[in-house]
């Protein structure tokens, strides 16, 4: 091969890792959307229906959530405690395989008797491929320390 041509399939390849970067960012940044419009909705169903049926949640608080049932449970919950807002930033995102995975913040804003309230951590999610939509196969999340 010559250097020509080395330089024009360089090129090629760096262009499309970057292609296929911004792909999973935008695919990261729409997920983000639909679920925080869910949860703003107050829709634990909604919610667990963006998981896979065997998806896992691991949760701020430790617990591991298996299914959707259970994490529409464990959501819903979250809600009822008064945790009636949330808002989610994607840091970081790529492809790996068929899969996209995303990172960053996320916070809860309180309502009811945690009115007023906020707490938040990161996150850390897997998204595959669902026929046509995206799912979470793994969501975890932590909390950050206070301050």
């Amino acid at each position: 091969m010559n250097s020509r041509s080395f330089l024009t399939l360089f090129v090629l390849i760096i262009s499309a890792s970057t292609a296929c970067a911004q792909d999973a960012k935008k695919t990261a940044d729409d997920f983000a959307a639909k679920w925080v419009a869910a949860y703003d909705a107050g829709d634990a169903t909604a919610l667990a229906g963006l998981f896979t049926q065997d998806g896992v949640f691991n949760a701020p608080s430790g617990a591991v959530v298996k299914g959707r049932e259970a994490i529409e449970k464990a959501l819903a919950g979250r809600m009822k405690a008064g945790w009636t807002k949330e808002t989610v930033t994607t840091n970081d995102a790529g492809a790996a395989g068929n899969a996209v995975w995303a990172a960053g913040d996320y916070a809860l804003i309180g309502s009811g008797e945690v009115a007023g309230k906020q707490t938040g951590g990161r996150f850390g999610w897997v998204l595959v491929r669902d026929g046509e939509v995206w799912r979470v196969k793994m969501l975890t999340a932590n909390v950050s320390p206070p301050k």
